[in-house]
């Protein structure tokens, strides 16, 4: 375990302790926003993001490539995501200071350098181009297998690109620190399916090829004893699968998801018939009109 995994390790403790101060005093009170379901994702988010830097899954993705997929799909579409929906940010406020809370929501409120700065830095359309170069980059050949030659660096590494998932997630969600105007459906809808077709052009051949892809783990199948009873071409595949399936459930079911919430806001959640759908002359079978009586 590295420096930058118990930090992370620290950094959860802290969120944690901050979640649950301001979720009990929201409940203390009697606010509904702090309901027992939210609490339930928010702590399956710290869960998942401890496994990814905490468990056995931090130095057996130098061996394994399905772990390393599963590491980025725990983190970057589980973890991240749950985040949000469990309402972090704003839970985590009221579990600061009166003095400290008071301060971040002036900030939030002010048109100073730093906020405007922020702002500027961190556009819906720059924050998805960012997730998927990395996204990207992180599955090239070359690039995995200089990450996975030194722990520290692919830790590092997956800190960035779960970085840059947070910014695409916190603005297709909606929730965290208001500083744009909200996205439109429509665009969250089609960066998600961009972001699917990316996903699906490096899982798909992943799963399916029957050559080795990355030097590292061929080099790492040859060198040590195997602690589970896989091929090459198995850790492949389950890795290319896990990305394909984990990947397409999470952006296509979010997907659905906003284009539900943009038809619940537009009341479009059930069948509107047409005007005048049931008149008379509308009944009439073509081609015997001449027997209606007039």
């Amino acid at each position: 375990m590295n420096i930058l995994s118990l930090a992370v390790g620290l950094l959860l403790i802290a969120v944690t302790v901050l979640y649950l101060r301001g979720w009990v005093r929201l409940r203390r009170r009697g606010a509904g926003f702090a309901n027992f379901a939210r609490l339930s994702v928010f702590l399956f988010a710290v869960t998942t993001t401890a496994t990814v830097f905490l468990s056995p899954m931090n130095w057996l993705n130098a061996d394994y490539f399905f772990i390393r997929v599963a590491q980025y799909v725990f983190l970057c579409l589980f973890a991240i995501p749950a985040f949000f929906i469990s309402c972090a940010f704003d839970v985590m406020l009221w579990g600061l200071p009166a003095r400290g809370r008071r301060g971040v929501a002036r900030w939030m409120r002010s048109t100073g350098r730093v906020r405007r700065a922020v702002s500027r830095v961190t556009p819906a359309w720059l924050a998805f181009m960012l997730f998927i170069a990395l996204f990207v980059t992180w599955y090239d050949n070359r690039i995995a297998t200089w990450l996975l030659a030194d722990p520290l660096r692919h830790t590092a590494s997956l800190l960035l690109l779960g970085g840059a998932a947070m910014l695409a997630w916190w603005h297709l969600i909606g929730t965290g620190p208001r500083l744009h105007t909200e996205l439109s459906p429509w665009l969250a809808a089609i960066a998600l399916l961009i972001i699917e077709l990316t996903s699906m052009s490096i899982a798909v051949p992943t799963a399916f090829s029957t050559d080795p892809l990355y030097t590292h783990y061929v080099a790492a199948f040859a060198a040590t004893d195997r602690w589970l009873p896989l091929t090459i071409a198995d850790d492949q595949a389950l890795g290319g699968g896990l990305l394909w399936v984990g990947g397409s459930a999470i952006y296509l079911s979010s997907i659905v998801l906003i284009l539900n919430r943009l038809f619940d806001r537009h009341d479009m959640d059930r069948a509107e018939p047409l005007p005048g759908w049931d008149d008379d002359e509308r009944m009439i079978m073509p081609g015997l009109e001449h027997r209606v009586k007039k």
